[in-house]
């Protein structure tokens, strides 16, 4: 018998390469079932990992002297790139609301602040209310921007206490900001871990009336209003989901967190309060 017939008719290794013993069904099931079980895997290694970033979370906000459960706040949002804006999506689900930057000092995400606020009530008054009440010495109004634009113009009758010092790093990346904000002659800052301390120093105490005001203000406002009848309760508008965040709601957050409990927000900030043409004093 020749060679080829031999080959095929003795079994051996190259025989078995070229028939499988299992159908196809089975051969295919298998693939399938191992493909899940791949699947499985790799999900719960994403979830493990998930839970350990929660965790790391939750410590580096205690850390920070936030409530851990400030983490919830933050579900059902999500930044987009595209539009550089936050936008609501119930699919979304953080691990890590803390911006930490490569200079400066580590921050929480404004849908987060914005929550909290919206849980606590948080008012928003008028400027015409805000001039009636200092008027009446019934609260302490506070300029929450630095100490020159506050020098440069602030509402007569407020006190300073910025929410932002300079940048006091000295890493590389520190020196690096600064070197680009003065060619673009912008000021290096960062928010000050110590303003509510410094605040209640100012105001004598964490539970003194404070109305907060920074240059423009923001917002809690996730409608807009029109004054046409089909508009009159206002709409939704995707770029105020979480209203608009400013300086000074950022510093109400702070306070609140720190145990304030009496603290309300100007409307318009300093800019509506000047467009008004309210009392307006300058230098510190």
């Amino acid at each position: 018998a020749s060679a080829a017939f031999r080959m095929m008719r003795t079994p051996s290794t190259t025989t078995a390469a070229w028939s499988s013993p299992l159908p196809l069904r089975r051969r295919v099931q298998r693939a399938g079932d191992s493909g899940r079980h791949v699947a499985a895997c790799a999900s719960s290694s994403r979830d493990a990992e998930l839970q350990q970033t929660r965790e790391d979370t939750r410590r580096r906000l205690r850390e920070m002297g936030y409530d851990p459960k400030l983490l919830e706040a933050a579900a059902g949002s999500r930044w987009d790139p595209t539009f550089q804006r936050w936008v609501k999506d119930p699919r979304a689900e953080y691990a890590d609301i803390i911006i930490t930057p490569k200079a400066g000092s580590p921050y929480i995400i404004w849908p987060a602040i914005f929550q909290v606020l919206k849980q606590a009530n948080l008012e928003s008054i008028p400027t015409d209310e805000v001039e009636n009440l200092v008027a009446r010495n019934k609260v302490t109004l506070v300029d929450v921007r630095m100490e020159d634009q506050y020098a440069k113009g602030h509402v007569e009758g407020s006190i300073n206490v910025p929410m932002f010092r300079e940048s006091t790093g000295s890493g590389v990346w520190d020196n690096l900001k600064r070197v680009v904000n003065a060619a673009l002659l912008i000021r290096s800052t960062e928010r000050d871990p110590e303003f509510p301390q410094k605040l209640e120093e100012a105001v004598g105490g964490k539970n003194k009336p404070v109305v907060l005001y920074c240059g423009m203000g923001g917002n809690l406002d996730t409608k807009i209003k029109s004054s046409k009848a089909m508009y009159k309760e206002g709409y939704e508008d995707v770029d105020k989901s979480f209203g608009k965040e400013s300086r000074s709601l950022k510093a109400c957050f702070e306070l609140l967190n720190a145990g304030f409990r009496d603290v309300r927000h100007m409307k318009g900030g300093f800019s509506t309060w000047k467009y008004e043409k309210r009392p307006v004093a300058t230098g510190e």
